[in-house]
């Protein structure tokens, strides 16, 4: 066994260690920006700060649960978030370790590059890597969910490219900057609005309203105007530029005519293809 496959090796049991236990699953990423989050209060000012507040909603929603119990976790957000820590603590390892490879996985290098220069530019690349690589071997499971759900993943997914836009200097300028700079608190203000991000898992039928862009209300009209009007008349220029940023050529699978089309649908039934045009097909407003 070779040097890195002891280090991956290690990496998984880490995170195997942590699976069922929310809470652990968080320590660890703390312990992580607690080392390389280039703050003394990683859940403050840190680098980590968006990452941390985001991951408080997966565990307040419930995601991150067991798949046993009461309330159990979905296979989706589990194995996402299982995927971004594995790669995340890899990147660790091999730098703690002094290890030198050319043979690991993007997402591994571009966490590296972020230990040896950490800046908002560089986590993005490290963070969106890693999450578009959770995605990729989380699509199957993706068909455990329902619908709704599998909708707003992309949601998630745009938002968080979209956020990384405004860091490039490609939206808003030096706003964008501000806005979306992970030490900051957006991320922990915007999960706490049921109308970007539902608190329920499986999602209410308000929440199920809010995902479609069909609430008639004030936080509906807002999100409305976040997504279809600032992200997804762009969203081919948005994914193109993206996996440019992150080496990520498979987000342009993930995008058609400006639609968002995760998962990947490799047999698609008309009763399922006819439902995703209902949630993609509506017009900008």
């Amino acid at each position: 066994m070779s040097d890195l496959e002891k280090l991956e090796s290690q990496a998984h049991q880490i995170v195997e260690d942590v699976s069922d236990s929310p809470q652990k699953r968080y320590n660890l990423r703390l312990a992580f920006y607690k080392k390389y989050g280039d703050a003394l209060d990683p859940e403050k000012d840190g680098l980590g700060n968006s990452e941390l507040a985001f991951m408080q909603w997966e565990m307040r929603r419930g995601v991150l649960n067991p798949l046993s119990g009461d309330k159990s976790g979905s296979p989706w957000w589990r194995k996402v978030n299982s995927h971004f820590i594995y790669l995340s603590t890899l990147a660790a390892l091999i730098h703690e370790a002094g290890l030198s490879t050319n043979h690991i996985p993007i997402a591994v290098q571009h966490w590296l590059n972020y230990i040896a220069s950490p800046n908002e530019v560089t986590w993005y690349k490290a963070h969106n890597s890693s999450i578009v690589a959770g995605y990729e071997v989380a699509n199957s499971l993706a068909f455990k969910e329902t619908a709704y759900e599998q909708y707003f993943m992309s949601i998630v997914l745009y938002r968080l490219l979209y956020a990384q836009s405004m860091v490039e200097g490609v939206s808003f300028g030096i706003l964008g900057k501000i806005f979306a700079n992970p030490r900051g608190g957006a991320v922990s203000i915007i999960t706490d609005i049921n109308a970007f991000y539902p608190s329920k898992y499986p999602m209410t039928k308000e929440e199920i309203a809010y995902v479609l862009h069909k609430a008639h209300n004030l936080p509906g009209v807002l999100e409305d105007l976040f997504d279809e009007i600032l992200i997804l008349p762009e969203l081919d220029k948005l994914y193109k530029e993206a996996s440019k940023w992150n080496l990520c050529p498979i987000l342009l699978q993930y995008v058609s005519h400006n639609k968002p089309v995760y998962p990947l649908i490799v047999n698609d039934t008309p009763a399922q293809s006819h439902f995703r045009n209902q949630m993609t097909d509506k017009p900008c407003k």
